[in-house]
């Protein structure tokens, strides 16, 4: 079997899974709201970008952010979509982990 047809069926399997399908049902629901997926993806954006900086002063702006969407907050749909958002990303990561050690991929350069 070549390496294209063992990912495929990977991505085959993960799309069975119930994280990936809680994922992209609540995505395509939240797509149906113009305005609440608008706000939902500039939060998202803000929140990746901050992630990603070296900002010394990463609480005080992750508090600024939550405070700016906090009626993302007390939406029940955007609290499921991030919920499922969450445990998808999780359930991909841990499977990057398992394939970067199960293929003996070195990575130890990159924790210094």
């Amino acid at each position: 079997m070549q390496p294209e047809e063992i990912m495929d069926n990977l991505i085959n399997a993960l799309k069975g899974t119930s994280e990936y399908n809680q994922y992209h049902n609540l995505l395509e629901h939240i797509k149906s709201q113009p305005e609440l997926y608008n706000r939902i993806s500039e939060y998202r954006r803000r929140s990746l970008a901050m992630q990603m900086s070296d900002s010394e002063n990463f609480i005080h702006e992750n508090n600024k952010l939550q405070k700016e969407y906090y009626d993302l907050q007390n939406n029940a749909l955007s609290n499921e979509f991030f919920s499922a958002e969450h445990q998808y990303c999780v359930m991909v990561r841990n499977l990057q982990n398992k394939f970067l050690e199960g293929t003996g991929i070195e990575t130890d350069f990159l924790e210094g």
